[in-house]
C-alpha cells in the first residue's frame, strides 16, 4: 500500500514538474528554423560534392543550440531526416506563429558562372570567377513586411560586422536571377518565395554563403566561422526581438 501510495505521489510530481517546464518554456519567444531543401538528395552541390540540405542541416542545428541557450524556444520545420514541401512550411508557421521565422539555405549560381567537374562520382560545379557571400530574401507579400526588414537589416548588419559581404549576384539581368535589390548595401532582395510571402510572421530566407566558390565554401566550413555567423545571427535574432516586442519597424 505504501509502495503504491508512493508511486501515485511521484507520478504526480512528475507531472506537475514537466508542467511547470512547459509552462516556463511557452513564455519564451519563439523562433521557427527551416532548414531549406529535402534529403537525399537536394539542393545545389558544393565543390566538395556536398548536397546544399546537409550545410542546411548542420548549419540550423548549431543555430538552433545558440538560440536555446540565449532563452529561445526553438521550433524546426523539419528533422535532417525528414521532406516537407514549402506550403507545409508555411502552414506550420501560420499555426505556430513565432515570433520570426528564418529559412536557412547555402547558395550557388547561375550555369553561366560555372564549370562543371566530376568528384565522389556526381556532376559537381564551381565558379569561374570569385562569386562570395552572404544574400537575404524578404517577400513584400509577407503580412509582416515591416518587421521581416527590420530582422532582415539586422541579420546584414551583424554579418557585416563580421567582415561578410553580400552577393550581389542575384541582381544580374540573366535568367533564373534579376532579383530586386532592396538594400545593396545590406544584401537585401525582394523575393516571392512561397515560405516568405505565405508566412503571417516576419520572415526570413538566408543564404548563408556560396557553396561553389571555393573560397566561400572553405569560410563557411571552417568551424570558428560558423560559430561567429551564428552567433551574430543569435545576435540579430534578439535585438529583432525586442524592437518588435516594443512596437518598433522597419
Amino acid at each position: 500500500m505504501r509502495k503504491a501510495v508512493l508511486l501515485v505521489f511521484f507520478l504526480l510530481l512528475t507531472c506537475v514538474w514537466n508542467h511547470a517546464v512547459f509552462a516556463s518554456d511557452a513564455k519564451l519567444p519563439v523562433i521557427l528554423l527551416d532548414s531549406g531543401h529535402n534529403p537525399p538528395k537536394s539542393g545545389a552541390i558544393s565543390v566538395r560534392g556536398i548536397y546544399e540540405f546537409d550545410y542546411n542541416d548542420q548549419f540550423t542545428a548549431m543555430l538552433a543550440e545558440a538560440l536555446r541557450k540565449a532563452s529561445f524556444h526553438v521550433e524546426l520545420t523539419r528533422l535532417p531526416d525528414k521532406s516537407i514541401q514549402l506550403n507545409a512550411r508555411a502552414d506550420l508557421a501560420n499555426r505556430l506563429m513565432p515570433e520570426l521565422f528564418l529559412s536557412l539555405h547555402h547558395d550557388s549560381a547561375q550555369l553561366v558562372h560555372l564549370e562543371s567537374f566530376d568528384i565522389n562520382e556526381i556532376t559537381a560545379y564551381r565558379t569561374k570567377k570569385r562569386i562570395t557571400g552572404y544574400s537575404i530574401f524578404v517577400s513584400r507579400e509577407n503580412a509582416q513586411f515591416q518587421h521581416s526588414m527590420l530582422f532582415a537589416r539586422q541579420l546584414g548588419e551583424h554579418l557585416l560586422q563580421l567582415g561578410r559581404k553580400p552577393s550581389l549576384h542575384h541582381a544580374e539581368n540573366i535568367e533564373g536571377e534579376n532579383y530586386e535589390l532592396l538594400d545593396e548595401a545590406l544584401g537585401i532582395y525582394q523575393a516571392g518565395f512561397v515560405v516568405l510571402k505565405k508566412t503571417k510572421v516576419p520572415a526570413v530566407l538566408l543564404e548563408v554563403g556560396v557553396i561553389v566558390d571555393e573560397d566561400d565554401e572553405a569560410y563557411i566550413s571552417n568551424p570558428k566561422n560558423r560559430e561567429k555567423m551564428v552567433q551574430a545571427i543569435v545576435d540579430a535574432v534578439n535585438i529583432t526581438v525586442k524592437k518588435i516586442r516594443l512596437g518598433e519597424s522597419d
